[in-house]
């Protein structure tokens, strides 16, 4: 401490040396940890830990400017250890940034805000954004440091020039950083809009306009903002809202992903808030391009099965004539022929008509034709039929003397055919297929269960996306089964999933569960 003589009285001048900020990451896999750590190791101390519990322990005993959270953890993940952390008074105040390597699906990003999460970052991360994103916290985190420790020894008037020349640097921080950021009071006024505010805008810094009415943001984006924007505030919770942003240069309006967050003192109470706004205009473009791109395919494969259906039902009906009325006089050639090319038939007609049921789940058309009835008549109908065409298999059927159901028992067929189908497809020759059906807890249950090659394990979660094969095309198919049966099964109030070791030998097990009593008219 060092005091100098004035004309206006003894004043002082304070210097001390602040420590280094902590920066907690917590990952499960060391190498995401080493990398953190080379990227982030000179803004402050890294201190590592493998799991949620490890961190826990690590806030025990430690403070922290700032948590960088993996959100797929193995015991506590991050969303459970976020929530931990905000219940201890000591830890709940310390800004936590998610890294998590799932898309931004709104659900998603919301829980994790819900938790206290000031941001999320994507991997694989750009380790300039990453730091650009910590600078920040750790610079703030320095400040506050910093004024709790001269805030005992300085009188008020040196403490309020120290809190003017922190808001002066904390501008200074936020015109370097390449997105806008606005500053609003705690009512949600706005204040004070960086650099790249003012470029974008046109608006000076200092005279911010109410930006959700202004002419910056694009007529049809101001009500619904606006909205977004005062239920915030009034619940003190983060934002995200994606709105047009009027670019001044040019007139031109682009995409910005807009962002909130409230900034709290000591006891929690709001004292401002920090807006910011991405430009994701080009990723905006490119994702409509691809819906766009996507619904012209869909309109494609509808129209082209339609089409497809009248030469087929032909073709069909030309076979059978010609069968009837040369059948005594074909040799076995031109019989087998015949038979061959009537087979063929019935398989393309089976892929426009799945073609056609994916465009109607697709397009929310797919009716049912509902009506009660008994599910193990069809059942044993179905084994019947299957079992005839797959001699060199042994389906072996388990149900009770009846199962009554309400719903439509064409589709329900459908998917048991389905199912058992790809059972038989994917067993050895001469290998069993087990179908069986009871009742459990007031619903239907079915399982399907081979013997066969199984199912991989970075293949069971979309074996029921379109066009989903679990081995490629070798074994047939579009790969649509599964996602005509999944759509059908959740049309009827239930659903459908897979179990697989993906081992040899040991294949694979579809459960099926319907409600007894459905809603359906």
């Amino acid at each position: 401490m060092t005091w100098t003589e004035g004309g206006n009285g003894a004043s002082f001048q304070l210097q001390m040396e602040l420590p280094r900020a902590r920066i907690l990451v917590v990952d499960d896999h060391a190498p995401n940890l080493l990398t953190l750590e080379a990227t982030l190791g000179d803004l402050g101390e890294v201190v590592k830990a493998h799991s949620g519990e490890e961190a826990l322990l690590h806030l025990l005993r430690e403070d922290f400017a700032l948590i960088l959270l993996d959100v797929q953890m193995p015991g506590l993940d991050g969303f459970e250890t976020a929530r931990l952390i905000k219940e201890r008074e000591r830890s709940r105040f310390i800004p936590i940034i998610f890294l998590t390597a799932r898309s931004r699906d709104a659900s998603h990003v919301f829980r994790g805000y819900a938790q206290g999460a000031v941001d999320y970052v994507l991997k694989p991360f750009a380790p300039e954004i990453l730091r650009s994103k910590v600078s920040v916290f750790v610079e703030l985190f320095l400040k506050e440091e910093q004024l709790k420790r001269q805030e005992s020894l300085l009188r008020q008037r040196e403490r309020e020039a120290l809190e003017r020349q922190s808001a002066y640097r904390y501008r200074l921080l936020g015109d370097a950083m390449p997105l806008c950021v606005l500053v609003a009071s705690p009512d949600g006024r706005l204040r004070y809009g960086n650099r790249a505010w003012t470029e974008l805008s046109g608006q000076p810094a200092e005279a911010v306009e109410d930006l959700w009415h202004s002419e910056v943001l694009h007529p049809e984006d101001r009500d619904g903002a606006y909205a977004s924007w005062c239920r915030s505030v009034s619940a003190g919770q983060p934002l995200e809202v994606q709105f047009r942003l009027r670019r001044q240069s040019d007139g031109g309006y682009r995409w910005h992903l807009g962002r909130a967050v409230p900034e709290r003192n000591e006891r929690g109470r709001i004292t401002g808030w920090i807006l910011t706004a991405t430009d994701i205009d080009d990723q905006k473009r490119a994702e409509e391009e691809l819906a766009r791109a996507s619904a012209a395919k869909d309109a494609f494969l509808a129209a082209a099965s339609h089409e497809l259906r009248t030469p087929l039902a032909a073709a069909k009906m030309q076979v059978h004539l010609a069968q009837r009325k040369y059948g005594a006089e074909l040799t076995d050639g031109p019989r087998r022929a015949f038979e061959g090319l009537d087979r063929q038939v019935d398989r393309m007609t089976k892929l426009v008509s799945d073609l056609l049921d994916v465009s109607r789940l697709l397009t929310g058309r797919l009716s049912l034709d509902v009506e009660s009835f008994d599910l193990v008549p069809l059942l044993r109908t179905t084994c019947e039929r299957l079992q005839a065409l797959s001699p060199e298999h042994q389906l072996c059927l388990e149900v009770p003397e009846s199962l009554l159901m309400r719903g439509d028992s064409g589709r329900i067929e459908q998917v048991v055919t389905n199912l058992v189908s790809n059972a038989v497809r994917y067993s050895p020759q001469g290998g069993a297929v087990e179908l069986r059906a009871w009742s459990e807890a007031g619903q239907l249950a079915l399982r399907v269960r081979d013997h066969g090659i199984g199912i991989p394990a970075e293949k069971l979660a979309l074996i029921f996306e379109r066009f989903g094969q679990a081995h490629g095309a070798r074994y047939g198919g579009l790969g649509l089964g599964l996602t005509i049966s999944q759509g059908i099964i959740e049309q009827h109030g239930g659903r459908i999933w897979a179990e697989s070791q993906g081992v040899e030998g040991q294949g694979s097990t579809f459960h099926v569960r319907l409600p007894v009593q459905s809603d359906l008219p």
